[in-house]
């Protein structure tokens, strides 16, 4: 009866383990032949292969020619982005270049990661720490920068992070005849609509859609010194005792105009400025 008892315990007690280990662990040891097969034709080169299920995606981390990568697939085996881990060195000499003459270029690294996204532009992420300030900043490879992210020191930043929001395609038509020659960095779904990061022109451009699809607004970085004189001149006189911070040119469908930042100690304000002078 003791010996019952025993092989009965023993028996539960493997089950639970067997149970919590499935819990904890989401490696694959069975993985199904299309995602295989896909993996193999985008990196045929891929090794140490192993897989794992998260958010309805398959996730393969392997090594190819020395780089550590991990690649997103569809349980339909369609790829949808990779990371990879890069040294700082190995960034574009233009992505190195912008980041040293970039107001963070005295914070520490900590992580350096190329995303490769379908349907995207290649966009290299930095992360950055300055005390307890920690940053992630998305550059093209042309040295644009074209997202700046406040981190939340929760944990890591990558893999599901740069999953695409949500399908590019529905705003090309718009961005192809506004912005021709734009290349489309991001895409995010916000609360009131769709956020496209976009470079034009050699600038990271902030593109806005409401929830139907309908161009919302465009905003972008522009140097104080590129600021008209006579749109500084009227933000000035609004508040002659501050000084120039930045700047932004904001495009809508109904206007136009310079968001000028000014400071004065601790306070901050905004003036809108048009083009010409008018303050709105």
């Amino acid at each position: 009866m003791k010996l019952k008892m025993f092989f009965a315990m023993l028996t539960l007690g493997v089950s639970a383990w067997m149970l919590q280990s499935c819990d904890d662990d989401d490696d694959l040891s069975v993985v199904p032949v299309e995602l295989t097969d896909s993996l193999s034709k985008k990196y045929p080169q891929a090794t140490r292969v192993e897989w794992e299920n998260d958010r309805g995606y398959y996730i393969a981390d392997f090594y190819e020619n020395g780089w550590e990568r991990t690649a997103w697939f569809t349980p339909e085996g369609i790829w949808q982005l990779t990371e990879t881990e890069i040294r700082f060195t190995d960034l574009p000499d233009a992505v190195q270049t912008a980041f040293r003459a970039s107001t963070y270029a005295t914070w520490e690294i900590e992580d350096v990661d190329m995303v490769e996204r379908l349907e995207m532009e290649v966009v290299y992420v930095i992360e950055v720490e300055q005390y307890s300030q920690e940053m992630y900043l998305y550059y093209a490879a042309d040295g644009v920068l074209v997202r700046e992210e406040t981190g939340t020191g929760e944990g890591s930043h990558g893999g599901s992070d740069y999953l695409p929001g949500i399908n590019s395609g529905q705003f090309s038509d718009f961005l192809n005849e506004r912005y021709p020659g734009a290349r489309i960095i991001e895409v995010d779904r916000e609360a009131n609509g769709y956020e496209v990061d976009i470079v034009h022109d050699g600038r990271g451009k902030e593109v806005m859609f409401d929830l139907e699809g309908a161009w919302m607004s465009s905003t972008w970085d522009v140097r104080i010194n590129e600021v008209p004189e006579v749109v500084k001149a009227a933000a000035q006189a609004q508040y002659p005792d501050y000084r120039f911070d930045d700047a932004d040119f904001v495009e809508t469908p109904t206007a136009s105009y310079y968001l000028i930042e000014m400071e004065q100690n601790e306070r901050d304000v905004k003036v809108k400025v048009s083009a010409d002078g008018t303050v709105l």
